[in-house]
C-alpha cells in the first residue's frame, strides 16, 4: 500500500477550504445555463459553431458536470473534520491541522482547486489579458492558487 499524501493546513484554512467546496457543490446543482461560471466549467470547442457547440454540450456536459461533483465530493470528504461554523479562537484557528489525500484523490483535489479557481476568476473578469489584483475575492483566488502549488509540489515529492 502506498503512503497517502499529508496536506498540513490551519484550521481555519481547512473550515474555509471545506466551506468554498460546499459552495461549489451548490453551483453546480443549481446548473443556470445563463451563469458564466457554469459556461467556464463546461467549455464549448466549437464557438463558431451553434450546432456542433449544441451536440457537444448535450453529449457531454452531464459527464463533466457529474465528475465535477465526484471529485468536489471526494475533497469535501477529506475536509469533513473541519466545521464551518465552528467558533475559533484566534489560537485555534492557527492551530495546524493534517489532511489525510489518498492517491488515487489526489487528481480530485487537483480539479477540484482548479475548478473552483476559474469559477472565482469568472466572477472577477479575470483574463490572461488584463488581470485584476486586489478584493477578498482575489485574495481566495491566490490562497487556492497557493494552495494548489503546494499539493503538486507534495504530490511530485511522494512520486504520485
Amino acid at each position: 500500500m502506498t503512503a497517502p499524501l499529508i496536506l498540513t493546513v490551519a484550521a481555519i484554512e481547512g473550515a474555509q477550504l471545506l466551506r468554498i467546496v460546499d459552495d461549489f457543490l451548490a453551483l453546480i446543482a443549481e446548473q443556470d445555463p445563463n451563469d458564466p461560471a457554469i459556461a467556464r466549467l463546461t467549455p464549448n470547442p466549437y464557438p463558431d459553431d451553434e450546432g456542433a457547440a449544441a451536440a457537444f454540450a448535450a453529449a457531454t456536459r452531464d459527464d463533466v458536470t457529474d465528475r465535477r461533483v465526484l471529485d468536489a465530493r471526494t475533497v469535501r470528504s477529506a475536509l469533513s473534520a473541519f466545521d464551518p461554523e465552528a467558533p475559533l479562537t484566534p489560537e485555534q484557528a492557527r492551530e495546524p491541522r493534517e489532511v489525510t489525500i489518498r492517491r488515487s484523490d489526489i487528481d480530485a483535489w487537483l480539479r477540484t482547486l482548479t475548478a473552483i479557481r476559474l469559477v472565482i476568476a469568472t466572477r472577477l473578469g479575470l483574463t490572461v489579458e488584463e488581470p485584476v489584483a486586489g478584493g477578498e475575492a482575489m485574495a481566495v483566488y491566490d490562497w487556492l492558487g497557493y494552495r494548489l502549488e503546494l499539493l503538486i509540489e507534495a504530490a511530485d515529492d511522494i512520486g504520485a
